[in-house]
């Protein structure tokens, strides 16, 4: 059993609109599997529970999948923060390793380095971006000391998880393969890769 203090769960987050991609993006299969499942059978090695971050119209229609499920709790918020912070305000005292469904080339090995690079006395640990520049959100270990900071960060109206990593204590690691942080949010950029 490990401590609180160590202790992660998985969230994959699969609560956007898929507006762009004209479908919902957690059902794609890219590993012939949908891309939410195919997702969680990756984190199951480095978490205790893995929950889907849902919005309020996915959460009935997925309440028999066997998965658990955190529904979005703010609903004047949009995007992956609503699920970050759901997260937290339902399990408050666990770090969260925050996946965004649009990742199909992620492996193991970036998971690998992510944990095992992780450090628990920063507020969270990520990549750099695909561009090197800026922490990448969207696959993040987010500690529990984050929750009040987020919290704040919703009150003053600041809702770019990006920009909030950026201006707080984080540890960020390099990827080991920029590819693998690639989001598909669209069907062109889907059918120019031939996925």
């Amino acid at each position: 059993m490990t401590s609180s203090a160590t202790r992660i769960n998985g969230l994959v987050l699969i609560g956007g609109l898929s507006k762009r991609m004209g479908q919902d993006k957690s059902e794609l299969t890219y590993h012939q599997k949908p891309q939410r499942d195919h997702l969680t059978d990756l984190l199951k090695p480095y978490c205790d529970t893995v929950y889907w971050s849902v919005n309020a119209s996915q959460a009935a229609s997925l309440s028999d999948a066997g998965q658990p499920l955190i529904v979005d709790a703010f609903d004047n918020l949009v995007g992956p923060l609503n699920g970050i912070m759901s997260a937290f305000q339902t399990v408050p005292d666990t770090a969260w390793l925050a996946v965004a469904c649009d990742m199909p080339f992620l492996t193991a090995e970036s998971l690998d380095v992510l944990v095992h690079g992780r450090d628990v006395t920063k507020n969270a640990t990520c990549f750099y971006d695909s561009d090197g520049r800026f922490p990448e959100p969207l696959l993040c270990i987010w500690e529990p000391s984050f929750w009040p900071i987020l919290q704040q960060s919703y009150t003053d109206g600041a809702y770019s998880p990006r920009r909030i990593l950026m201006l707080n204590d984080i540890h960020l690691l390099t990827a080991p393969s920029i590819r693998e942080l690639t989001n598909i949010n669209d069907a062109a950029t889907r059918a120019r890769l031939g996925l």
